[in-house]
């Protein structure tokens, strides 16, 4: 222990860096930790180091983005096959297709579909982008985009045609009930085994049309003589002119009746939904399940079995109570876990199940598994590994299994982070797996929570462990799309005024990986002909703070020694850093040491900072400032030039006891 008035020198260095801790006193956080670091993240090493700009890749106009939507097609090109990513942007009320392989400046096209100004979200299924835009489900592929709405049965973008019944009998209808109605369309079809009568009765009256007749396999049309037939719509049958007869083989049917009865189309049960996922039996991914209609809030719905243009209509269930609506779907296995917004009424996890029955049908069946905490954001899931993540009005939680009864349950995973997170509007914010971390989207802010990082065990009850978190500033995302190609990622976002951003990891050089907003402007050179030039973008500032720290012992004062004080940096190509005290007397810190720490490269020299340093290995910025008499000091590293990188290795400071405090 210290004593009054002791010279001895000690030191204190802050080493092992781990992330931020807002929640508790800066006073109070542990050495490794940051009560203060904007838009710093560790490295693959575990230091904290400057986060990674953005910049603008497209902007096709300036109505917001509500939805960004993304699939790898396959199409033909001079005889060969070749992958074209595709990126669909939702701008206001518009569509646009982004062909990203295509040349710049002639790769944007508008669709011409009208867009509701909604968030739109989208799964890939059987080669196909399905677009669920709260007014149409829509369908992308490699021949165009088309609502999948009532269509006749030939057309590939329309709603499947169930057959209802199946070997009927011309007179009753009566026959094998075979496929349920789809709630896509109201058109269905029978088939019959004919018996050489005429009259043909379909099973339901009041129809609104008959579409199509074929008998023997060739169609017949509608007609008073030869082959030809008449319906009655009121009626619901079909009378031939020419009886059919009876097929060669015998029990087998021949004739094939498709009509439409409007009245048993409830497309707006799904073309409502907002929120989708693919899953089904076994968890397999061969069924789209949809939900978020607001006239339906706990329901959703299952499609047949790899088809999402045929949705029967006994292939839904009712989810909790309806004051709760779903929010969305985690898969856990075999499982399909059912997110609902959070109540202190109703369960808000259920777990839906299936199974095939003796007959080879699927069977759902859901139930209840957690009650309390439930979701905030329809876009609020995401996952580290293969535990899935919930964000919920108190913070990230994960949904996890209790090692002692086997039940599900969640445990919250962002503590430390939580007293700013859940300040910000919830409702709107987007979550997002990225490089091995969870990214929650809030407020123009990010808060990450970092899966490389070693785990913290704290003795707490309510949770088994907890992530190392960072977080961000000047992140203007009102949506937000991971992209995944081989073994590279890809984040981009939309903003409100109509910009499509990307996260600049695939950039090297620091001038180009340590900038925001940075877009590519056309402009006319001295003979008038376009070029692309680049704006100057923003600086990032970037600052870790240690703690208010008062080295063990707050009654005592201490003087900083005018020497013996450095910050190591990580090396980077251009560097530097300030570096700001502030003690227990200050209101505000103030600059005691800065300095550049550039690396001599020849392919990226700046003569206006010219290094001759080519050593690439870690440097200090000394701390060449004496401070008297404080009870608690905290020091800053901050970095906010525009294209630097930054990075802190450790912080070393060396002090003397002095005298007690008299307050």
């Amino acid at each position: 222990m210290a004593k009054k008035g002791s010279t001895s020198i000690r030191t204190t260095i802050y080493q092992k860096f781990r992330g931020v801790d807002f929640s508790t006193d800066p006073a109070m956080v542990d050495d490794s930790r940051s009560p203060w670091a904007p838009n710093m993240y560790a490295d693959m090493g575990g230091m904290p180091c400057k986060r990674p700009g953005w910049r603008v890749v497209k902007s096709c106009t300036d109505a917001k983005i509500y939805g960004l939507h993304y699939i790898v097609l396959s199409v033909e090109q001079s005889g060969e096959t070749v992958r074209q990513r595709h990126l669909l942007i939702h701008a206001g009320a518009k569509l646009w297709d982004w062909n990203m392989d295509a040349d710049p400046g002639d790769d944007v096209t508008d669709l011409n579909v009208t867009m509701p100004a909604a968030r739109s979200r989208s799964v890939v299924m059987k080669g196909a982008l399905w677009i669920l835009t709260g007014e149409k489900l829509l369908r992308y592929d490699d021949t165009g985009i088309a609502p999948v709405e009532e269509a006749d049965e030939d057309v590939a973008t329309g709603a499947y045609v169930p057959t209802v019944v199946i070997a009927a009998d011309p007179a009753t209808c009566g026959g094998a009930s075979y496929e349920p109605v789809n709630l896509l369309t109201g058109q269905m079809k029978v088939t019959y085994i004919a018996d050489g009568t005429k009259l043909y009765k379909l099973p339901y009256s009041n129809v609104t049309s008959v579409d199509k007749v074929t008998v023997d396999g060739t169609e017949w049309q509608k007609g008073t003589s030869g082959n030809t037939w008449t319906e009655e719509l009121q009626a619901g049958t079909v009378r031939f002119t020419t009886a059919p007869t009876a097929p060669q083989v015998s029990g087998q049917a021949n004739v094939e009746i498709v009509f439409t009865k409007n009245s048993v189309k409830n497309a707006d049960r799904v073309e409502k939904c907002r929120i989708a996922t693919v899953w089904g039996v076994g968890g397999a991914t061969d069924r789209l399940v949809v939900s978020g209609n607001p006239d339906y809030p706990n329901y959703d719905w299952i499609s047949a079995f790899g088809d999402p243009t045929y949705f029967p209509d006994v292939n839904y269930s009712v989810v909790g109570a309806s004051e709760s609506p779903i929010l969305g779907y985690r898969r856990l296995g075999e499982q399909l876990a059912i997110i609902k917004e959070d109540s202190e009424q109703d369960s808000t996890v259920f777990l839906r199940t299936g199974t095939l029955d003796e007959n080879g049908n699927a069977v759902f069946t859901v139930k209840p598994s957690i009650a309390g905490l439930g979701g905030v954001s329809a876009d609020g899931f995401g996952a580290i590994g293969d535990e899935q993540m919930i964000l919920t009005p108190r913070g990230v939680y994960a949904l996890t299994t209790n090692l002692l009864t086997t039940e599900r349950i969640l445990q919250n995973r962002s503590f430390r982070v939580d007293p700013k997170l859940i300040r910000e509007s919830l409702q709107d914010a987007s979550c997002c797996a990225f490089d091995g971390c969870l990214l929650v989207f809030a407020g123009g802010k990010v808060y990450g929570l970092d899966g490389r990082q070693p785990k913290s065990y704290p003795s707490r009850m309510d949770t088994e462990f907890l992530y190392e978190c960072f977080y961000w500033e000047n992140f203007p995302a009102t949506c937000v799309l991971r992209v995944a190609s081989g073994g590279s990622e890809e984040l981009f976002f939309g903003t409100a005024d109509g910009r499509i951003c990307k996260l600049n990891t695939d950039l090297d050089t620091a001038s180009e990986r340590y900038v925001d907003g940075r877009e590519i402007e056309e402009r006319e050179d001295e003979h008038g002909d376009p070029i692309f030039v680049p704006t100057e973008g923003e600086a990032i500032t970037a600052i870790w703070a240690t703690k208010a720290d008062d080295d063990g012992d707050p009654m005592i004062l201490k003087t900083l020694l005018k020497k013996g004080n450095a910050v190591t940096m990580k090396p980077e190509d251009r560097t530097g850093a300030s570096v700001e005290l502030r003690t227990d007397k200050d209101v505000v810190a103030w600059e005691a040491a800065s300095s550049i720490a550039d690396i001599f490269r020849w392919d990226d020299i700046d003569f206006s900072r010219f290094s001759f340093n080519a050593n690439d290995g870690a440097t200090e910025v000394a701390i060449n400032r004496k401070v008297k008499n404080y009870k608690r000091l905290q020091i800053l590293v901050k970095n906010d030039t525009l294209g630097e990188g930054f990075g802190v290795y450790k912080i070393t400071k060396h002090f003397v006891s002095g005298n007690f405090a008299k307050r």
